[in-house]
């Protein structure tokens, strides 16, 4: 049977087309394992709630921060050991899961993971969480209340300048 190079190529490429779409749903169609409960309360940790200001989970910090990762698989990587790291964290302190402990506790587990060397898992998944859980939080309209902000930062735009910067 005769197979013609351009029906080789056209077969091939829909067959490689077909794999990375199967994949793409499969992945989508996952049930998390547990990422965005401990992240959220991981966000929790670092911006709770108070008389001023809802928490980082009320404002859904988590799933964008989660949404941003879906296109950085090593970011995505990152943020699935760190919560693996601290639910162990968590049943080292007799606990079920990072979840289940108090407020005090999950403070204790951020700073511990604060206090590591900058080129350990848990310090790097601080890093990022907060980075990213900090820019997320803040630029909601939501969280300015707490900062004494009735209003945009900038309302009037950058008065300063004749153009934005750059």
């Amino acid at each position: 049977m005769y197979v013609s190079r351009r029906r080789f190529i056209l077969v091939t490429s829909l067959i490689g087309l077909w794999l990375k779409c199967g994949r793409l749903l499969a992945a989508k169609n996952e049930p998390r394992d547990g990422t965005e409960l401990g992240l959220g309360a991981w966000v929790d940790t670092l911006f709770p709630a108070d008389e001023r200001s809802p928490s980082g989970s009320a404002l859904g910090v988590q799933a964008q921060i989660l949404e941003k990762a879906a296109a950085i698989a090593p970011y995505q990587e990152l943020l699935s050991a760190g919560v693996r790291w601290a639910n162990a964290q968590a049943v080292a302190c007799g606990a079920e899961s990072f979840t289940a402990l108090s407020l005090e506790a999950r403070e204790a587990v951020v700073a511990e993971a604060e206090a590591m060397g900058i080129r350990k898992m848990p310090r790097l998944f601080f890093y990022h969480t907060l980075k990213d859980a900090r820019s997320f939080y803040y630029g909601q309209a939501g969280s300015w209340s707490a900062v004494g902000f009735p209003h945009t930062p900038q309302p009037l735009g950058f008065v300063d300048y004749m153009e934005a910067p750059k």
